[in-house]
């Protein structure tokens, strides 16, 4: 990569200010180009496609650039994995902030709703099946997973609907199970064979209401000031 150049447009190079170090806000704008093209790149050829050497043609960048940033093509991979799951966890934070006042089950409906959204859009779809078919989830290097605050925030919703009594009492971690195999399981995994289930807002909040009834039919309690 020359000296004084970004990482812009596809194939493009744009100069920034020559002589000494990048400024914090260009190398965030090289790092966020560089990740953006890799998972588009990642999502749309697969993992063992999609070498160090392509996405730095797709930024316009020498190799150098990126291995300066992620030692491996895997170590990139999980920076990919880590935007998307940042962007994730943003646009639940955006429910929590915009939504504050809503009831404890109605805050689980909206979280529940989104999460389906999530999980269906095509780029998550592709990395689940890079996932899978390159066992990259399964790396006995590690000491384990993490926890996943995706799931630590569905929880703690699922059991502030039940000290609000608006779920039936019993085990948090089974009740957030149910959810998810009531509503999200089904569709992302027809996704992941390659259909496209919900393919419209309407299918799909049609099916959302269907099943977050049957969901409340075996999970809700008896209180009768229970939200809907």
């Amino acid at each position: 990569m020359e000296p004084g150049s970004k990482i812009a447009k596809r194939g493009q190079r744009v100069r920034t200010r020559r002589g000494g170090r990048p400024t914090k806000a260009e190398a965030q704008l090289v790092e966020d180009r560089l990740l953006a093209i890799a998972a588009e790149l990642f999502a749309k050829d697969g993992y063992a496609a999609t070498s160090v050497e392509r996405v730095a043609s797709a930024c316009g960048a020498g190799k150098d650039t990126i291995y300066r940033r992620y030692p491996s093509k895997r170590a990139l991979f999980d920076a990919v994995l880590e935007r998307s799951r940042s962007r994730i966890i943003a646009r639940l934070d955006d429910i929590e902030v915009n939504k504050p006042d809503h009831g404890s089950l109605s805050q689980l409906r909206e979280l529940a709703s989104c999460l389906l959204d999530i999980n269906l859009d095509p780029e998550l779809i592709a990395f689940k099946r890079i996932a899978l078919s390159e066992m990259l989830v399964a790396d006995g290097g590690r000491a384990g997973p993490e926890p996943d605050p995706i799931m630590k925030l569905l929880r703690s919703r699922v059991t502030q609907a039940q000290q609000d009594r608006h779920l039936v009492a019993g085990d948090p971690n089974f009740l957030t199970d149910y959810l998810i195999n009531s509503i999200i399981v089904g569709p992302t995994t027809l996704a992941m064979f390659g259909f496209k289930p919900l393919s419209s807002m309407e299918e799909r909040q049609s099916y959302f209401d269907r099943t977050w009834k049957l969901f409340l039919g075996g999970a809700g309690s008896e209180n009768p000031n229970r939200e809907l």
